[in-house]
């Protein structure tokens, strides 16, 4: 069984660490998956996704750390024709747009202390999209076990 749902986040005209575990949770919840996979997915260049304890001073230094990544301050132009800032899209590719997480038990194979974040990198304000794709297996129907194989 493939189940797929979109969110929506507000970001800010600074670097945004957005906890999104609890989108994660609902979309697995939805999707009634016990044992399967969580594929998460930023469709628009600029943004990553990471996993890692929501420790205020973590937080602060990890947006320090990002501004060190190289392109601060230089555009370049896009498929469009478009001006677009370069260091977003440099710290975005560190990270990665898409992210892959196990399920066990119908709950993420997460530290209890581990949250789930999206890092928006762009400078201005944005309605930034991502994406919860849970792959399982089809739950055998009520009162029926697994198929039977033929020998």
């Amino acid at each position: 069984m493939i189940f797929l749902k979109s969110y929506f986040v507000n970001t800010t005209a600074e670097t945004n660490l957005i906890q999104i575990t609890s989108d994660v949770n609902f979309a697995l919840r939805d999707s009634n998956c016990k044992e399967g996979l969580v594929t998460l997915v930023i469709p628009g260049p600029g943004a990553g996704l990471a996993v890692f304890e929501p420790i205020p001073e973590l937080l602060d230094e990890l947006k320090v750390a990002f501004e060190i990544y190289a392109g601060e301050g230089t555009e370049g132009v896009d498929k469009r024709k478009e001006k677009v800032a370069v260091a977003p899209r440099v710290q975005a590719a560190m990270l990665g747009r898409t992210l892959s997480l196990p399920v066990k038990n119908g709950k993420l194979l997460l530290e209890p202390y581990e949250e789930v974040f999206l890092i928006d990198f762009e400078k201005k304000p944005r309605r930034r999209e991502f994406y919860v794709q849970v792959i399982s297996e089809a739950a055998a129907e009520e009162g029926k076990g697994a198929p039977q194989r033929k020998r």
